[in-house]
């Protein structure tokens, strides 16, 4: 699901004129089967900001108001355009976004990376059109990290993977998975703990292979630690990531374009007393009436096993780190795979 859904805050003048402005966010995932875009109106109050945006009719623009259309173009010519319809059915996770009154655009088609992409908003009441455009971030792969799972190990192990067409930055995140079985009744929960590897982002330099070289072993155990609760009723084994037996982490790189980069840089406060944000769109309108971003991310997958040296799961057994986790070996899990061998 490609879908950034930011509030945006920004202060006005009380006394200045009404003015219409179009907020509008979006991030084309290539992996996506459906693209979805929220477009809504700023609003002035004087009361509880966050009230005046639960409510429908004081953000959202009635929708036969706007017409909200995605173009694409290779060449600089025009091969689809498409008028969007709207939803409020979204497959998020539950957070400040995952609310029943989320209208959101959207587009069922498969997209080409060898195109580019505009979306264009048009209010029908003053026949103002407003648009931003994007080139898509193309695929690309991580390479198998050789690691050496040892928990005291300070050792930084690199991290390669390939440069993806149009991207400018990067993130790293490692999950581990994990179930737990009660003691008491057998019933088997899975679980898992996801680790952003990288402080700030990793910048691409080059088209060239990109080179993560801060990740340690001990990192990754001290991460187990801080996300698992002591829990001395239940038994713990690793899972295994896309039925793979001993594959129990999925290591994500995460690839955005260099429109979300200068969102990002622009959007964040700087390092000075005084915490000002400065305000940046790509959209395009004639009198400075749209806010927004409309922007491309991909993401690579590599799923990481612990069968390359049993000591891994000796350390997540008998180590005094993780001891008190009850841990115990793959190979007495109920979900161990019968056919599995070390």
């Amino acid at each position: 699901m490609a879908a950034l859904m930011l509030h945006q805050c920004k202060p006005l003048d009380l006394t200045a004129d009404y003015k219409d402005i179009t907020v509008t966010y979006g991030i084309l995932n290539k992996k996506d089967q459906v693209h979805y875009f929220k477009v809504y109106r700023g609003y002035l109050t004087d009361g509880n900001a966050y009230d005046v945006a639960g409510e429908w009719d004081q953000i959202y623009y009635p929708v036969d108001s706007i017409e909200v259309r995605l173009e694409e173009y290779r060449d600089g010519k025009c091969t689809r355009s498409a008028v969007l319809d709207t939803t409020t059915v979204i497959p998020k996770n539950a957070g400040d976004f995952h609310n029943p009154k989320q209208l959101l655009y959207y587009s069922n088609w498969k997209i080409d990376e060898e195109s580019t992409y505009k979306l264009v908003i048009r209010r029908h009441t003053s026949g103002d059109e407003i648009y931003a455009e994007t080139l898509l971030v193309g695929d690309f792969s991580i390479r198998n990290p050789q690691i050496y799972w040892n928990m005291n190990s300070m050792n930084a192990y690199p991290i390669k993977f390939t440069g993806a067409e149009n991207a400018v930055m990067y993130d790293l995140y490692l999950t581990f998975y994990y179930i737990e079985v009660n003691n008491a009744t057998g019933a088997i929960e899975h679980k898992q703990i996801t680790r952003k590897l990288n402080g700030d982002y990793i910048r691409a330099t080059s088209s060239s292979d990109i080179v993560y070289s801060g990740f340690t072993p001990k990192t990754f155990f001290t991460t187990i630690v801080q996300g698992i609760d002591y829990n001395p009723n239940v038994t713990r084994y690793i899972d295994s990531v896309a039925g793979k037996p001993y594959f129990c982490m999925r290591l994500t790189a995460w690839a955005a374009d260099a429109n979300y980069l200068t969102y990002r840089e622009v959007s964040n406060p700087g390092g000075s007393i005084v915490q000002n944000r400065q305000e940046y769109t790509n959209f395009v309108s004639e009198n400075e009436s749209a806010y927004g971003i409309l922007a491309s991310r991909n993401y690579a997958i590599k799923d990481l096993s612990f069968e390359s040296t049993s000591y891994c799961e000796d350390t997540l057994k008998l180590s005094p780190l993780t001891k008190h986790l009850n841990f115990d070996y793959y190979r007495n899990s109920p979900e161990f795979p019968p056919q599995a061998t070390r």
